[in-house]
């Protein structure tokens, strides 16, 4: 799917990202304000997030530090395979940047999206 006709601000902006996070090398490594909004454009079109990756600095006061980094080694019912739904898996993305944030990690991430087939 090409958005290059996308005229919107987070269009021009995403375009690129949208076609690399459907792709094996994923998104650019963005910070948490920039994958929330990607995130969110992305969804706007039907798409969720499939897979996060994301390396952080500083302390992890909370959960272990892996969880913070990776979307797929969640608890069962809190991933995307199990239920494919991009607004669920925004959800997930939104309280992993969320905790990550409240525990002092502040992460840059990438992601790989997938249509959802609605």
């Amino acid at each position: 799917m090409s958005l290059k006709g996308d005229a919107s601000p987070d269009g021009e902006r995403f375009a690129l990202q949208f076609e690399l996070a459907q792709r094996g090398v994923g998104s650019d490594w963005m910070d948490a304000k920039d994958v929330t909004a990607f995130a969110k454009y992305a969804l706007s079109r039907g798409f969720g997030v499939q897979y996060m990756e994301a390396y952080g600095d500083g302390p992890s006061r909370g959960k272990h530090a892996l969880w913070h980094q990776i979307l797929g080694i969640d608890d069962p019912g809190e991933n995307w395979d199990d239920h494919r739904d991009p607004a669920r898996a925004f959800e997930i993305l939104r309280q992993k940047l969320d905790l990550a944030r409240v525990d002092g990690v502040d992460l840059k991430c990438k992601l790989w999206i997938h249509d959802s087939g609605i």
